[in-house]
């Protein structure tokens, strides 16, 4: 199994709507969802009722309802039922209640890049939804302005050349340390992925790319901290 691709997965019964006691069930496997909606628990229950709504071509959607144990909130997932020859598979389509957290982060990061935190956390509310194919365009775009607004903030007379250099060349040119270089080049190559038709990192995704932007976040901060106690001057 490739790191970050797959979540875990389960098969259940659902039962037709229209025949809830009567009906035999109808075998799918769903992606178990990772993390409860309401607490943003860790999560690996299979759902407490499953029920499909079948059209003339066969079943079309699954509903499935789950319970978290830690508060004690149900929540509610609706599945696109795709029919194929070794069985149905169910791809996740909304989630009720959806997911409103957003990462909350320093002062001094919030300070370098405001722009960052508001694309970053409208990429999370992009996720929340589950709308997965655009939230990784989002967090790349927040990547950018991260990596540029850090440049520029170490190397304050070169701003307008940092602004107009691709994000590839200002990593190269402008980030000095070592790790923030790995993490910000490799968050790119993902991130690039997410725009084009053919992935060139196919064992990665959004997953590993909001880690590695994390850790970005991580390094830059302990710079930026450093940087203010290395002003503070000794009284006499």
């Amino acid at each position: 199994m490739m790191k970050g691709m797959i979540n875990m997965k389960a098969y259940i019964n659902a039962y037709a709507v229209s025949f809830l006691q009567d009906s035999a069930p109808y075998i799918i496997k769903i992606e178990i969802p990772e993390k409860c909606p309401c607490c943003e628990t860790a999560y690996a229950l299979t759902p407490e009722v499953s029920i499909y709504y079948e059209s003339d071509e066969g079943p079309t959607k699954a509903y499935c309802t789950f319970f978290c144990p830690t508060c004690e909130e149900g929540f509610f997932i609706s599945y696109d039922v795709i029919d194929y020859d070794d069985g149905a598979v169910g791809i996740q389509y909304e989630t009720f209640p959806l997911q409103q957290a957003s990462t909350v982060f320093s002062d001094e990061i919030a300070r370098l890049s405001p722009n960052f935190v508001k694309i970053y956390q409208q990429a999370e509310q992009a996720e929340n939804q589950n709308l997965h194919d655009i939230c990784g365009l989002g967090y790349r775009k927040a990547l950018e302005f991260l990596i540029k607004d850090f440049a520029i903030h170490e190397h304050p007379d070169e701003e307008e050349p940092i602004k107009a250099k691709p994000l590839a060349q200002c990593i190269k040119s402008y980030i000095t340390d070592e790790r923030i270089t790995t993490l910000a080049e490799r968050s790119s190559w993902i991130g690039n992925d997410e725009a084009h038709y053919i992935r060139k990192q196919e064992d990665r995704d959004v997953s590993d790319m909001k880690s590695f932007i994390k850790a970005i976040v991580y390094f830059i901060g302990m710079i930026l901290v450093t940087e203010d106690a290395a002003s503070i001057t000794p009284k006499k």
